[in-house]
């Protein structure tokens, strides 16, 4: 299993125009800078991985880290 951090950016990295999210990071898998991570505001954690094509989803931010540190 792989070690997942998912930072968090300061507030003003947030489009305003984009009403879907709450928060979003950084996602750092063992130490090194792997991609982004988004918090939605329909409940919904998402990672995007930058060796893979597409966003994980899951429903919760618990659940993101545990798949990412599965599956990553």
């Amino acid at each position: 299993m792989h070690t997942v951090k998912l930072e968090h950016n300061d507030d003003e990295v947030l489009d305003p125009a984009d009403p879907q999210l709450v928060v979003r990071g950084s996602l750092f898998i063992d130490g090194r800078d792997a991609g982004c991570w988004e918090a939605r505001r329909d409940g919904t954690w998402a990672a995007h991985v930058r060796h893979r094509a597409g966003w994980i989803v899951e429903t919760s931010r618990g659940a993101l880290i545990d798949r990412l540190a599965r599956e990553t």
